[in-house]
């Protein structure tokens, strides 16, 4: 599985966090709270395409909990309803997966990723967080056709 490389500029993400471990389907819960049809955010930019931010803290590698942000991109992040967060991801670039048959896929995608590819290549994490790039075209859930792409911001190894 090689990645793409994207640069892309900077992203407002606005969404509702969860800090815990994904452990007992705590995720998939984080989505159903952020629901977007009920509950629409001004100024999104693409309606058919949300992302899952996950931002790693120090604490992750001892009891692999982090911060997990069901989100959507924003033009800015002014005026965002009082139960949403803002996040701006800084420029950077990308390598980018696609884990092929959806949620069943996703966690193969990453311990691939950061198991295999990135010792492996000429590059390390960039930024302490990842993305996960949900579009409506390409993933409804679980199922053998179902995509999601994973984007792992990166720099050359220093």
């Amino acid at each position: 599985m090689e990645p793409k490389i994207v640069t892309l500029g900077p992203l407002c993400l606005a969404g509702r966090p969860y800090y815990g471990n994904p452990d007992g389907g705590a995720f998939g819960k984080a989505w159903e709270r952020f629901d977007t049809k009920h509950n629409p955010v001004a100024g999104r930019v693409d309606p058919k395409v949300y992302y899952g931010l996950e931002v790693y803290g120090p604490e992750f590698m001892a009891d692999h909990s982090w911060t997990y942000m069901p989100s959507v991109e924003v033009s800015d992040l002014t005026d965002l309803p009082g139960f949403l967060f803002g996040k701006v991801l800084p420029a950077s670039k990308y390598a980018v997966f696609t884990a092929k048959h959806g949620l069943a896929s996703i966690h193969e995608a990453f311990m691939y990723v950061y198991g295999t590819w990135l010792p492996t290549s000429g590059y390390e994490v960039a930024y302490p967080f990842d993305l996960e790039v949900y579009e409506d075209d390409r993933f409804h859930g679980d199922g053998p056709n179902e995509e999601i792409d994973v984007y792992i911001p990166i720099k050359e190894k220093s």
